[in-house]
């Protein structure tokens, strides 16, 4: 065997390429701020679904409470009333009324979940409804309604304040037919 020549079964070591211990340490520290950056990048997601969702239900909700109303003769758009014939407590029929004006009413009680079964999903963000009724009179005699609906509740993982949605309709005197 000559100087510079590798023993039979080994290969020769000189030149070859390795990795040292802080390039590895370096390497692992790299990838653990890599994972730590998409394990962030997955929770932010979650809590911006969460809370799109959460607004959209508080939304087709709010829009399901406003049509009834709508739809209710002006002469009974008034703070406690019912919202509509089917919701008005009779018989075991849930009783959904238009609340006191500026009061707050939480809306995860069973009434307002059999009247709008997805309420179950904001449950536990103590969810509450906020009806203003403003009234107006032309001559003495009652013109128009202004109804404010708004529904606020507590943000996905507590993180920030209420979150809240709200609907303004302008209800007018019936005309009857010509």
């Amino acid at each position: 065997m000559t100087a510079g020549q590798a023993r039979p079964g080994f290969l020769k070591t000189r030149g070859v390429a390795a990795f040292t211990l802080v390039e590895a340490t370096v390497a692992l520290g790299l990838l653990g701020i890599c994972f730590t950056a998409c394990l962030s990048a997955i929770l932010t997601n979650q809590v911006c679904d969460r809370k799109a969702k959460e607004q959209a239900l508080a939304m087709d909700f709010l829009t399901k409470y406003v049509e009834n109303i709508k739809a209710l003769p002006f002469t009974s758009v008034a703070p406690g009333l019912p919202i509509n014939s089917i919701y008005n407590g009779a018989g075991g029929a849930p009783l959904i009324t238009i609340p006191a004006s500026n009061s707050w009413v939480p809306i995860n009680t069973t009434a307002f979940q059999t009247f709008y079964p997805d309420l179950l999903w904001v449950s536990n963000s103590n969810p509450a409804l906020l009806v203003t009724l403003t009234q107006n009179s032309v001559a003495g005699t009652l013109h128009d309604i202004e109804i404010n609906v708004k529904v606020d509740w507590d943000a996905p993982i507590s993180k920030g304040g209420r979150q809240e949605v709200e609907v303004d309709i302008f209800r007018t005197v019936d005309v009857p037919t010509l």
